[in-house]
């Protein structure tokens, strides 16, 4: 897949991508460059660190962890963590992932304490 050359082409990059989320570990994190190339009011420029983010994105649908799937007869366990930037949670089962979420903060939840994040 080439690098894209607009906020469009990253819209579609990001869209097509937003599916394979639960599967990887971080993923709000690992796509907040990606996500601020995509405001409209902002001009375009693909640096380095954004074709490092595109390459990282990329890379984690193909690598482990492979998640498992869920046995409703056996406990979970809910993982949580919290960053400057997005938070993110991971649904474990016999110390193997299940399922990932995360998400990016808005300009207004990076203003909450960590312990406040953990409730967004």
């Amino acid at each position: 897949m080439k690098p894209p050359h607009n906020s469009k082409e990253v819209s579609k990059f990001l869209g097509m991508y937003q599916w394979y989320a639960k599967f990887i570990k971080n993923y709000a994190d690992l796509c907040k460059l990606l996500y601020n190339l995509k405001r409209k009011l902002k001009k375009f420029f693909w640096l380095i660190e954004a074709q490092k983010a595109f390459d990282v994105v990329k890379a984690a649908i193909t690598k482990a962890p492979v998640l498992k799937f869920p046995d409703f007869k056996k406990p979970f366990e809910l993982f949580s963590d919290a960053s400057s930037i997005g938070v993110g949670v991971v649904l474990n089962q016999e110390q193997r992932p299940v399922v990932f979420a995360s998400r990016t903060l808005s300009a207004v939840e990076r203003n909450y304490m960590v312990t406040e994040r953990g409730n967004v």
